[in-house]
């Protein structure tokens, strides 16, 4: 399972940095091309957006699994750990409703763009590509909210000492 999630955690960073490496080198040649040469590449900044997308939903993803994600903690500080542990599990399950919301939502939204057989404008791709990036980015957040709540579950079942000293 560790090797797993060692991959797991790779082929997400790596697909992540690749697609920020693009985006930015895109992004970059796009103003240089504007500004020294007066000239555009007519693609480019649809392929940034998009990129710039996928890259979102996939740092999304990274952010669950580094707890990067922005929290309210003011009452969070003064509980005790398993108290902690248990308001995360909590909010970590609320999340996990929340990603499959959005994946039902956007599997919708993926179908009506299907049906209607929208391409985007500059590269002439079916749009339910750039769409795609919903779902992939809500089920990696699901799995990593799941493992979230496996590591609080794991970390109740240990004795911890408290503030005042006592387990």
């Amino acid at each position: 399972m560790v090797a797993i999630n060692r991959l797991f955690n790779y082929l997400e960073e790596y697909i992540a940095v690749i697609l920020l490496i693009f985006t930015s080198l895109l992004v970059f040649i796009q103003v240089v091309l504007r500004y020294l040469f007066n000239f555009s590449l007519y693609w480019g900044d649809e392929v940034a957006r998009y990129l710039i997308i996928w890259f979102i939903f996939i740092g999304s993803s990274i952010a669950v699994r580094e707890k990067a994600h922005a929290t309210v903690d003011l009452l969070i500080v003064a509980l005790t750990q398993k108290w902690k542990l248990i308001v995360g599990i909590v909010a970590y399950f609320i999340s996990m409703i929340f990603c499959v919301l959005l994946v039902y939502a956007s599997w919708g939204t993926i179908g009506n763009v299907m049906n209607y057989g929208t391409i985007t404008p500059a590269l002439g791709i079916p749009m339910y590509i750039p769409y795609l990036a919903i779902p992939v980015g809500a089920s990696l957040m699901f799995i990593r909210f799941a493992q979230a709540i496996f590591y609080n579950l794991k970390e109740l079942g240990k004795p911890h000492v408290e503030k005042g000293g006592s387990k």
